[in-house]
């Protein structure tokens, strides 16, 4: 095993090189939940909370699109790359967002709210079934009688998920809207645990100079937890609410196996 896990802080913990070049990386790979998400809050209504909210890809489309949005981040870093996009917008959409530094599994607001989601698998965070139950109770406790949620996780690839299998290593390199440099992220090992249904794996960040020189690195280890379809399902019925779509895509494709799962529920109307 990599000497590096020993010294590696788990992802997005810390301000650096993963937070600088977070936009440009989802950018690249995850970016058609905006509309998507938009979307739903047209037809849910707001207020709108925004769980794992990070530096403000989503949430400040929402309040450009007319919402009132909360978004709740665990990691102040996030929160700062968030709050330091206030400037680019006018009055009108700045005063529509506000941020909250919290832990989605324990958090308490002064407010309910018509739509809450948590996109990009940030529900994936949550390692065990109680924290996921955790987490949903909070979501059903801030949300409105007829409220909406929507929560987004992968799809478990069964042939990467055995103990042992590691499947191609991920790797893609941006350039660092800060700096201007390239960076390089790689993963270099993965460990899945089948009986807990959760991996880990070890990233390394590498920002290089012109000439190819390493002037920053960064080693991150990212935990999380693969839920099955039927699982999520039976997860969010226990937590009380009623399931109105699922989807394998943000284009509301249909249910997929080794795609996204896309789900959208309802807290009852009878409170």
């Amino acid at each position: 095993m990599d000497a590096r896990w020993d010294t590696a802080t788990p992802y997005y913990s810390r301000s650096g090189l993963h937070i600088e070049i977070y936009d440009t990386m989802t950018l690249n790979s995850f970016n058609d939940d905006v509309s998507f998400l938009i979307d739903q809050a047209r037809e849910a209504g707001g207020p709108v909370l925004e769980l794992a909210s990070g530096t403000g890809r989503v949430a400040w489309p929402m309040a450009e699109a007319g919402f009132e949005v909360v978004g709740l981040d665990l990691n102040p870093g996030m929160i700062a790359a968030a709050e330091a996009k206030r400037s680019n917008y006018p009055s009108a959409v700045s005063d529509r967002v506000r941020y909250v530094q919290g832990d989605m599994t324990g958090f308490k607001l002064d407010q309910r709210f018509r739509y809450v989601y948590i996109t990009y698998r940030s529900f994936q965070a949550l390692l065990t079934p109680e924290a996921q139950q955790e987490c949903l109770r909070c979501v059903w406790q801030h949300l409105e009688p007829g409220g909406r949620l929507v929560v987004n996780v992968f799809d478990p690839k069964l042939s990467r998920c055995d103990k042992g299998a590691e499947g191609p290593p991920e790797q893609q390199t941006v350039r660092n809207p800060v700096t201007g440099l390239e960076v390089e992220q790689r993963s270099i090992e993965r460990v899945n645990d089948p009986l807990s249904q959760t991996l880990s794996m070890l990233w390394v960040l590498e920002e290089k100079d012109a000439e190819g020189n390493v002037v920053r690195e960064e080693c991150e280890r990212l935990d999380l937890r693969w839920t099955y379809r039927f699982e999520m399902s039976y997860l969010l019925e226990l937590c009380g609410f009623e399931v109105l779509a699922e989807y394998s895509d943000f284009n509301r494709s249909p249910p997929a196996y080794a795609e996204e799962q896309v789900w959208v529920a309802q807290k009852p109307c009878a409170d």
